[in-house]
């Protein structure tokens, strides 16, 4: 919910594939991100764009919930900080903490508490966001929706009434879901790892970051760090209860984890090396060295140049990592002492568009959307939501990219179930696959182009 399953795509690059070589890319590239749950495929075209400057991306997002797209905004904005706010290294370690972990750092809750009430501004105030954000388009919600997310950037912001204890709701749900094997659970851990997760092919996530996400539901650590405060973007189902909230507690994944989006593979191999099943870095090791070159290139507008001392090496050590300060409380005394209200970098050729949560189940319908877009990312549990009129938003030569359960803890029957489900509507669809299936390997992403007009 909180996360996909798949490696973050450049849209850009992924749509040069279907084009012929001496084909330009469009002026214009309309992108519809079907469930996604995180930015990640955002902010990996973004940090590309400055190569394609006369290309205008049109990102539309459509989620669930208010709460998810609260959530973008936030991830989005830490991206984009002016950097005499935010350095680089600060940016993707605060974009770690909030993307991957229930417990954050206290400067994390801090900007958090902050930025809510910034996004406050730039959501209701549309000449404020206009300056401050240019990147947001909001003209496509409802304006009990934008009451919604005011709430819950208020839900952020350190308060006494604002309580969110999600050690306690992330504990209690998995004695739930463990049962009698609660007290044998690091049996159960290791077993869905390695059994499960590495089998399926993520073979990045190493033992003793996977154990304490499990347990704690903490992903990302280092050791200069200490995780104590309640990450509030995990909170969804917001209800106003006169000064506080009302909420689902823990919900979301807590099997898989965060890491197949930015943790699975880099450009440096010798990342990826291993000796008798040990891995030399963590997937938290390889998130931290393609955040931190996505925030590089965004702000830099050039390539990024990988130096090892840029992130941390801990495949084979086990870190001390479960103090967990204050987890059962909610900090709740006056720590923003800086303002990150400075407009967001400029990134002329992309428009993020939040699109209603309402229009979600029926876009289709819309005449709005009939043959809209270039480029569809359907997320593995938004597959089931596509109805016979979905194909009406595609433009001619669409390409859609349909995400699979590779990388999660389902069973291998499972995965194959919903890779054939996928090839079946494709061949209904008359798609043709751009995915190369002749190649023994496994997809996380499969790929079809959509020819001739919409059906």
């Amino acid at each position: 919910m909180f996360w996909g399953f798949c490696e973050a795509l450049n849209f850009v690059q992924e749509y040069r594939k279907i084009l012929a070589a001496e084909d330009p890319l469009p002026e214009s590239l309309n992108v519809l991100l079907f469930g996604s749950g995180d930015p990640r495929h955002i902010l990996a075209t973004a940090s590309q764009l400055f190569l394609h400057r006369g290309v205008q991306v049109n990102v539309y997002l459509a989620e669930g919930c208010v709460e998810l797209l609260a959530r973008h905004m936030v991830l989005l904005a830490i991206a984009l900080e002016d950097p005499q706010l935010l350095s680089l290294k600060g940016k993707t370690h605060l974009f770690m903490d909030i993307y991957g972990n229930s417990l954050v750092r206290p400067f994390s809750s801090a900007y958090l508490s902050t930025k809510a009430k910034e996004l406050t501004n730039i959501i209701t105030d549309p000449e404020y966001a206009q300056r401050q954000a240019p990147i947001f388009s909001y003209e496509a919600l409802r304006y009990k929706e934008r009451d919604q997310l005011a709430d819950v950037f208020r839900f952020w912001t350190n308060a006494p009434e604002h309580v969110f204890n999600i050690a306690r709701y992330w504990e209690e749900r998995l004695r739930v879901q463990l049962g009698v094997r609660y007290d044998h659970r690091n049996g159960a851990f290791d077993w869905d790892l390695q059994m499960r997760l590495r089998e399926n092919g993520a073979t990045q996530v190493c033992p003793q970051e996977y154990k304490h996400w499990r347990e704690t539901g903490v992903a990302f650590t280092f050791p200069e760090y200490e995780q104590s405060d309640p990450n509030k973007t995990f909170a969804v189902g917001l209800v106003r209860n006169g000064k506080g909230f009302v909420h689902r507690g823990s919900v979301g994944d807590n099997l898989t984890g965060p890491y197949a989006a930015f943790g699975q593979k880099c450009a440096e191999e010798r990342l990826s090396r291993s000796k008798h099943g040990v891995n030399d870095f963590r997937s938290t090791d390889i998130t931290e060295r393609n955040v931190l070159q996505i925030m590089y290139e965004i702000q830099e507008r050039q390539h990024y140049r990988f130096d090892p001392k840029d992130i941390h090496q801990f495949g084979s050590h086990q870190l001390d990592t479960g103090k967990n300060l204050n987890k059962h409380d909610a900090r709740t005394e006056p720590v923003e002492a800086v303002r990150y209200n400075k407009p967001l970098l400029p990134c002329e050729n992309l428009t993020v568009h939040l699109l209603s949560v309402e229009d979600v189940l029926r876009m289709h319908e819309l005449d709005r959307f009939e043959a809209k877009f270039d480029a569809i990312f359907v997320a593995s549990n938004y597959f089931g939501l596509l109805k016979d009129g979905f194909s009406r938003m595609w433009k001619d030569s669409c390409l859609l990219c349909f995400e699979t359960r590779q990388l999660t803890v389902f069973s291998q029957d499972e995965i194959k179930e919903h890779i054939e489900q996928i090839k079946a509507y494709a061949q209904k669809q008359s798609l043709a696959a751009v995915t190369n299936f002749s190649i023994n390997k496994t997809h996380s992403v499969l790929s079809y182009k959509h020819q001739g007009a919409y059906k």
